[in-house]
């Protein structure tokens, strides 16, 4: 499926509750019910280790403030005067951290979702040093004799990619093995790198002495071989599922990450037709291909002279440069919504035709084709298991039904079902439900069948039900759906109506009425809103109804006009992050990862002193146009005619207390008395004598300790 969303893809883009289908699928006998796009989703980081990819140039936005501590690194530095020098990163430790970060985006999408069990991630390093292991060897042994010593080389000679994350579901261990070749940032707190990528793979300071051997280890070769490593890899994985020859299983998105600051790794032309036709290959094996270009030291990344021919046309409609906005800084988090934002996977929870009116009357009526999405999905923390103590292993919860007299187990098949009604019980059997599911529906098939139009101004914003989706028309299963679906939308826009239809999506399930609302953008599709039944609506008593006046509502208006907060984009990038998600998993991470905890920012906390600063006056206005609440007035209590006046406290004349007692107290063995020995004590002081031990305890304690120091 193309693109629905054109060049701006909205973020409630996401998969409901389904991580399998394809609505695109040349299988027409797919059901029409909750079928996705694609399986799982891969990606494989293909990052280059050119020897400029380790030359530090590049501030991170969130590391911009540390200092840097590698003074070898400051050409020209004046040590005579310490200065705070912004900290600077090489391309690659960037791609590494991307790839760090994007591991714990995959495990906590996961966790919060529960979905995408199966998208694995992996890096492939390219353009490595070839020799590299040669130095050491030669430097410990003696050199041999001609022939000898260029055969050894040959056999010693290493491949130009290394894999160094296999391509899997993202863990614990991948995490730390990712970790361990950060540069000192907010994701390496230890501040010191374990392992040293440069040393082991970068082409810096190695001489190619073999004039036969010219251009191997040019980047154009390497980029070559890592794009036939690449298809091995998806083709080994095994997190990857190939499509089977019924079509059953759904084939899953893959896509490559380019990270370099070679615009123009081409020695000649034949290598860039080389690398082209090399792409193109993982192109007809339905793997995406996109680039994150790292800046270069000097000038621009130019993607005209290699890349535009190799990227995927929604890569190439996108143009991505994470570098723009930031005035040449890097904000990792901009890298991480670009793999979000170009995940191919089509993350609907259902197709389904839209019947016009009259659609029983034409015999194969197609209907329009409707892909359906989730407006909203709320994200919530990972569901608790319980783990057997000797095994450690995780234990299932099963449920099964008791023969409440027998004691023996209830087949599913033996079950009978009933309904209370009028005092009594009515038998249903499941058939039965599912007869009269299917008398409430127009059609047995998941569909939508359009009733009719209203005008919007009728459509109650406070009535629809459940979460809202939204319909893109797919002219993958039915031609001309597109046309037909967005003249339908222009046409409802014009007449300023909405459509009242009828909505389900599955075979068995209950239909629903639901309201086609026309989105309100170019790209937008039909916003589906459930609408209640007549019998669902609950109206608010007008009595129950408050009121304000004049005064108070020119103060609110007042307040409201001068606090209102000015966002420009989307209505989704001013919602601020779940405060208690990011606190839990920011635990969970401390603790499975050996972090810090990190310090989260609570956006949802109101910002007081700024809202005093820009609205003080009106809010100081506001109160005091509100009307003051009386106060409530305390009845006296009741008390019988017949009740004799109790003695208070005062008047109750307190007996010393005995020296037993003190000296319990100075040895703290209060609680050795029973209770009928704590109550008589406290009875004799004039006190309550009800509760539970602990509490006459603590109540005898403190009336030993007000005697003594009273005394004092």
């Amino acid at each position: 499926m193309s693109n629905p969303f054109g060049d701006e893809e909205p973020d409630w883009f996401q998969d409901p509750d389904y991580d399998g289908g394809d609505a695109n699928d040349d299988d027409e006998n797919l059901p029409g019910s909750s079928a996705g796009g694609f399986g799982a989703e891969h990606i494989l980081l293909l990052i280059d280790c050119h020897e400029s990819m380790f030359e530090k140039y590049i501030p991170l936005l969130d590391d911009a403030d540390v200092d840097n501590d590698d003074d070898e690194e400051m050409e020209g530095s004046n040590n005579s005067a310490p200065t705070k020098e912004k900290k600077l990163f090489a391309p690659h430790d960037v791609a590494v951290t991307a790839a760090h970060r994007l591991l714990r985006m995959k495990i906590r999408n996961i966790a919060e979702t529960r979905t995408g069990k199966r998208d694995g991630v992996g890096i492939l390093l390219y353009g490595c040093n070839t020799k590299r292991g040669l130095q050491s060897k030669t430097s410990d042994t003696s050199p041999k004799s001609g022939d000898d010593e260029s055969d050894s080389d040959e056999e010693d000679e290493q491949h130009s990619t290394h894999e160094l994350l296999e391509l899997a579901p993202p863990g614990t261990e991948q995490i730390l093995k990712i970790q361990e070749c950060i540069p000192p940032s907010r994701d390496n707190v230890s501040n010191q790198k374990l392992r040293d990528l440069q040393k082991e793979f970068s082409t810096l300071g190695v001489s190619n002495n073999d004039g036969d051997d010219e251009g191997a280890g040019d980047g154009c070769c390497t980029l070559r071989q890592a794009f036939v490593d690449a298809n091995k890899i998806f083709e080994a994985a095994k997190c990857v599922k190939m499509r089977s020859p019924a079509g059953k299983d759904l084939p899953d998105a893959k896509s490559i990450w380019i990270f370099t600051n070679q615009d123009n790794p081409c020695s000649s032309n034949f290598d860039k037709i080389q690398t082209i036709t090399h792409g193109k290959d993982l192109k007809d094996a339905n793997v995406d291909i996109h680039v994150m270009p790292m800046p270069k030291k000097s000038g621009d990344f130019d993607k005209s002279l290699l890349y535009n021919d190799l990227l995927s046309p929604i890569s190439l409609q996108e143009n991505v440069d994470c570098f723009a906005d930031n005035n040449g800084t890097l904000d990792i988090e901009d890298v991480l919504e670009n793999f979000g934002h170009f995940a191919r996977k089509a993350r609907k929870y259902a197709y389904v035709p839209l019947f016009l009116p009259g659609w029983k009357e034409r015999e194969g009526d197609p209907g329009i084709m409707l892909d359906l999405y989730s407006v909203v999905r709320e994200r919530k923390k990972p569901v608790p298991i319980t783990v057997h103590q000797e095994m450690c292993t995780a234990t299932t919860k099963r449920t099964s039904m008791i023969d409440k007299e027998t004691g023996s187990v209830v087949e599913k098949k033996d079950l009978h079902y009933y309904a209370e009604f009028c005092g009594g019980r009515v038998t249903l059997h499941p058939d039965d439900i599912a007869t009269l599911k299917d008398l409430s529906r127009s059609n047995m098939a998941g569909c939508v069948a359009l009733l009719g139009f209203r005008p919007m101004e009728s459509l109650d914003v406070t009535f629809p039900l459940n979460k809202n989706s939204i319909a893109f028309a797919n002219d993958s299963f039915v031609a001309g759906s597109n046309t037909a679906f967005y003249n339908l939308k222009n046409a409802m826009e014009r007449k300023n109506v909405y459509a009242v239809a009828e909505l389900h999506t599955r075979a068995k399930s209950v239909s629903r009425m639901v309201a086609l609302v026309p989105h309100r953008s170019s790209n937008g599709g039909l916003l589906i809103m459930q609408l209640p039944f007549k019998e669902d609506v609950r109206e608010v008593a007008k009595e129950d109804i408050g009121f304000a006046d004049q005064d108070a509502v020119d103060a609110a208006k007042n307040l409201i006009a001068t606090s209102t907060v000015n966002h420009e984009g989307n209505f989704s990038e001013m919602l601020p992050e779940n405060p208690w998600l990011k606190h839990f998993f920011g635990y969970l991470e401390s603790v499975s990862l050996g972090r810090e905890l990190d310090e989260v920012e609570d956006e949802t906390k109101m910002d007081v002193e700024g809202l005093l600063a820009v609205a003080r006056q009106q809010i100081e206005d506001f109160s005091i146009s509100l009307p003051i609440d009386p106060e409530p007035v305390k009845k006296e209590r009741k008390r019988k005619a017949d009740a004799v006046s109790k003695p208070s406290k005062a008047d109750t004349p307190m007996e010393d207390i005995d020296e037993e007692w003190i000296d319990l107290y100075k040895d703290d063995e209060i609680s050795g008395k029973t209770a009928p020995e704590l109550k008589a004590f406290l009875k004799s002081r004039g006190e309550r004598v009800g509760g539970k031990k602990g509490e006459l305890v603590d109540r005898v304690n403190r009336i030993i300790y007000n005697h003594i120091f009273s005394q004092k």
